[in-house]
């Protein structure tokens, strides 16, 4: 199967149908999406995944234009329960992301060379989030940044101008310091899918060019599929092969 162009990056299913989410990711044009859960790390339930692995089997007899594949995102309060976590999901999904903001969160998933997303690092922070030190363990480790769309659906007034301004600083701290870095859709509900050229015409909005809206939007997320693909750590999903 050729990879797309379209990937809708972390679509979360914690309180929606999969297959409702599944059938409207299809009917907005993507051609691969990874469907998502949301799990604490410390009180991590391994079967929830599980459950999500089953239900996206089933998705396949009803979703024909669409590859659909298994995620999860991580969020931890103490790095040692992230790492447990982090071994523990790992197997199981094609897209592995955890919560960032806290530094020593941030610090440990970019650390990680199983972890392939940092989100929101700088939630909480008057800033991006990141030092230089947690940006040349971005760069060695190969873990990318996530800029998640979802963050200016759910905000207004005062509160999604500065979602507007942390994303437009982790732009320019980018530029300069050539980190991995990749647009996630973060949606939790269908409403919040937007199609593909809605994506790239919001990410121009915000100051990218198109070089970087290629980079972030398609060659960030085969690479993280193929990647982990090649590397074996989750199983093939019945009917394929490979990623690219």
């Amino acid at each position: 199967m050729r990879v797309s162009e379209n990937f809708a990056l972390r679509v979360h299913v914690d309180e929606v149908d999969p297959l409702r989410m599944a059938l409207a990711v299809e009917r907005l044009d993507y051609e691969i999406a990874v469907l998502c859960l949301e799990l604490e790390a410390e009180r991590l339930n391994i079967d929830d995944l599980r459950w999500l692995i089953e239900e996206i089997r089933d998705i396949r007899e009803h979703v024909e234009s669409v590859l659909v594949l298994p995620g999860c995102k991580l969020e931890a309060e103490s790095a040692g329960a992230l790492r447990r976590a982090i071994r523990r999901t790992r197997p199981l999904v094609y897209l592995l992301a955890v919560g960032g903001g806290d530094p020593k969160i941030n610090r440990t998933a970019v650390s990680d060379t199983r972890v392939d997303l940092l989100s929101h690092p700088e939630r909480g922070n008057p800033h991006a989030g990141l030092g230089k030190y947690e940006i040349e363990l971005a760069r060695e480790k190969w873990t990318y940044v996530e800029i998640d769309l979802s963050r200016l659906f759910r905000r207004e007034g005062e509160r999604l101008a500065w979602q507007v301004s942390r994303i437009r600083d982790l732009l320019r701290l980018r530029r300069r310091k050539r980190f991995p870095a990749a647009v996630a859709l973060g949606a939790r509900d269908p409403l919040e899918l937007i199609r593909p050229k809605q994506v790239e015409d919001l990410l121009k909005l915000l100051g990218f060019e198109d070089s970087e809206v290629k980079e972030m939007c398609v060659e960030a997320p085969r690479e993280i599929l193929r990647w982990n693909t090649a590397c074996k750590h989750v199983f093939t999903v019945p009917g394929v092969a490979s990623l690219g």
